[in-house]
C-alpha cells in the first residue's frame, strides 16, 4: 500500500503547539435543536441519515465523499462499482448514540460496527469529522487492502488520515496533527517500541497505555508516510510481518532500526518540525439523491439499530414494549413494520413478527431487510424442528433469492445462503465456495464471515486461500473471539505449507 504525495507542503512544530494545548483553549459549539424530520442522502459510496435540513445533510455527505476521494487518490484505488454503500447515522447527542448502542463507554462520540448483522457508522455530528474519518479509514483499508497488518499500522493509518481537512473547494490537507494525541505524546509515558510493534489496543493493561499506543501509532505512521525512502521500507516491513517474520527482525532488516533506535528517532522527529501536505483536488460534484424518511423514523430509526445488540431480559422486554407502542402509531409504515418484526422475532411473538414482516412486503414488496428476516425465521423454524428442516430451508431460500434480486451487494444474504447449504451432503461444492467468497468480498471487514469462509475452504484443502481469509483476522487490532482461533489455524497452515499466500 503506497501513499502518494503531491502539492504544497506545510510545517508545524510540535513544541510550538505545546503551550496552546496545555492552555486548554476551548471551542464552543452553538447548539442546534434537533429536527424531528429524518432524511437520507445517497451518494456514490454512502447512505447518510440525519435529522435537519437537506442542506445540512448535503454538507456532511459531501465531506465524506471528498474524504473517500482523498483516500483513493493517495492510495491509488480507483472508484469501485458495485460495492455496498456504507450506512452512516448522524445524531446530535451522546444520549442518542447510546440509544443505538447502550454499551458504549463514556466519552465515546461515535463508532463503527462491522458484524454479521450490519456494517455501519454512527456519529455525534457535534464532535467533528475526526472520529468518522478515523472509522471510515478502517473501513476503507479492509475494503481495499484486506491484509495482515500489525495493530499499530491499522490504527496509525486511521489516525494519520482522520485529521484531513476537506472543506476547501480547491485543495485538501493531510498529515496534520490531532491535539489529543500530541498531548499524550508529551505528557504520558510511552510504551516500549517492541510492545507497540506486537500489541493490539485490547492487549494493554490500562487506559494510559492504550492512549500511548494510539498516539505512538500515529507518530510512527506519520514518520513513515512523510518520507519517500521510509515509505518504501514500510511496504517491505509490512509484507514481511504478514508472512510471519517477527516484527523486531523485520524492523531491523527493512527499516534499519532496533526498537531503541526507532524510539530515539521518533522522539527527535516529534521535537522537530513536521511536514503536512496540501494537495490540489477539485470538487468531484458527485450526484446525491435525497429521501425524506417516514414519520416513524423520529422514534424508531435508532431503535431499529439498538434491537441488534444483546440485551438483558428486562432491557429486551422494555424495548419490545416501546417498539410495539411506536409501531402501533404507524400501521402502514415500512420502517415501523420491519422494526416491529425484528423485535418480535428476537424477544416476543414469532408469529406476530412474521405477520409484521409480511405486511411490510405489502407496503414494499422487495424490501431486502424484511425478506432476510423472514428467511431467518424460516431457518430457525427448521432448526427447531429437524424433521421439517429441509422444507423450511427451501422456504428460506425463496425469500433469500428475492432479497438477492433486490440488493445483490448485501453480504448478509450470501452468508445465509451459504449456511443453509451446510446440511447438504455435497457441501462445500464450488458454488458454496463462491458464495462464501462473495460474502467476504462485499464485507471484508466482518471477521466472522472470513472465519466461516476459511472453514469451508479448509474442508476442500484450499489452505493458501483459507490463509488469505484468516490473515486479516489474526492481525485485527481490536481483537475479538475469532482472533486466537485464526492465529492457531494460520500456524497450522504455515506448518503444513511453509508459507502463507499474500493478499
Amino acid at each position: 500500500m503506497m501513499i502518494q504525495r503531491d502539492g504544497a507542503r506545510g510545517r508545524w512544530s510540535a513544541s510550538a503547539w505545546r503551550g496552546l494545548l496545555l492552555g486548554g483553549a476551548a471551542l464552543l459549539l452553538s447548539a442546534q435543536a434537533a429536527q424531528a424530520e429524518w432524511r437520507r442522502a445517497e451518494t456514490a459510496n454512502f447512505l447518510v441519515h440525519g435529522e435537519g435540513s437537506e442542506g445540512d445533510l448535503r454538507r456532511h455527505a459531501a465531506r465524506l465523499e471528498r474524504f473517500d476521494a482523498l483516500l483513493r487518490r493517495q492510495l491509488n484505488v480507483p472508484p469501485m462499482d458495485g460495492a455496498r454503500k456504507l450506512p452512516v447515522y448522524l445524531v446530535y447527542t451522546n444520549k442518542e448514540l447510546r440509544q443505538v448502542n447502550p454499551n458504549l463507554a463514556e466519552g465515546v462520540a461515535g463508532f463503527y460496527s462491522a458484524s454479521e448483522t450490519d456494517v455501519y457508522a454512527v456519529l455525534n455530528r457535534r464532535s467533528g469529522d475526526d472520529i468518522l474519518f478515523h472509522e471510515y479509514a478502517h473501513h476503507f483499508m479492509f475494503q481495499n487492502f484486506p491484509g495482515g497488518y500489525p495493530g499499530w499500522f491499522t490504527e496509525g493509518f486511521a489516525e494519520f488520515f482522520m485529521t484531513a481537512s476537506v472543506d476547501n473547494a480547491d485543495k485538501v490537507t493531510v498529515g496534520y496533527f490531532n491535539p489529543g494525541r500530541l498531548r499524550t505524546l508529551n505528557e504520558v509515558d510511552w510504551i516500549p517500541v517492541e510492545q507497540l510493534l506486537t500489541s493490539r489496543p485490547r492487549d494493554l493493561e490500562n487506559r494510559r497505555a492504550r492512549s500511548a499506543f494510539y498516539a505512538q501509532s500515529w507518530l510512527l505512521t506519520h514518520y513513515m508516510f512523510m518520507d519517500a525512502g521510509r515509505r518504501r521500507g514500510l511496504d517491505a516491513y509490512l509484507a514481511a510481518v504478514a508472512r510471519g517474520t517477527p516484527p523486531v527482525e523485520a524492523l531491523r532488516t527493512h527499516l534499519g532500526h532496533t526498537p531503541d533506535s526507532l524510539e530515539a528517532a521518533l522522539k527527535a522527529y516529534l521535537r522537530g518540525t513536521m511536514n503536512y501536505a496540501e494537495i490540489r483536488m477539485a470538487e468531484t460534484g458527485s450526484a446525491m439523491r435525497f429521501q425524506t424518511l417516514p414519520a416513524s423514523a423520529d422514534r424508531m430509526l435508532l431503535d431499529s439499530l439498538n434491537i441488534r445488540y444483546p440485551k438483558s431480559d428486562a432491557e429486551a422486554l422494555a424495548l419490545l414494549q416501546k417498539v410495539r407502542t411506536d409501531a402501533a402509531r404507524h400501521p402502514a409504515d415500512r420502517l415501523a413494520l420491519v422494526t416491529l418484526g425484528r423485535a418480535e422475532l428476537n424477544w416476543g411473538d414469532a408469529a406476530a413478527g412474521e405477520a409484521a414482516l409480511a405486511q411490510a412486503l405489502v407496503v414494499a414488496p422487495e424490501d431486502s431487510e424484511a425478506l432476510q428476516l423472514l428467511a431467518g425465521a424460516r431457518i430457525k423454524a427448521g432448526d427447531d424442528a429437524p424433521d421439517m428442516r429441509a422444507q423450511r430451508y427451501v422456504e428460506a431460500q425463496a425469500y433469500l433469492a428475492r432479497a438477492l434480486q433486490a440488493d445483490p451487494t448485501d453480504y448478509r444474504i450470501y452468508l445465509a445462503l451459504a449456511r443453509i447449504r451446510r446440511i447438504a451432503d455435497s457441501y462445500p461444492n464450488d458454488n458454496d465456495l463462491q458464495t462464501w467468497r462473495l460474502a467476504v468480498a462485499y464485507a471484508p471487514q466482518v471477521m466472522s464471515a472470513r472465519a466461516q469462509a476459511a472453514d469451508a475452504l479448509l474442508q476442500v484443502d484450499r489452505r493458501a486461500e483459507a490463509a488469505a481469509m484468516l490473515t486479516p483476522m489474526a492481525n485485527n487490532p481490536h481483537g475479538g473471539e475469532n482472533v486466537e482461533r485464526a492465529r492457531a489455524l494460520l500456524d497450522q497452515i504455515r506448518a503444513e505449507t511453509g508459507e502463507v499466500a499474500s493478499d
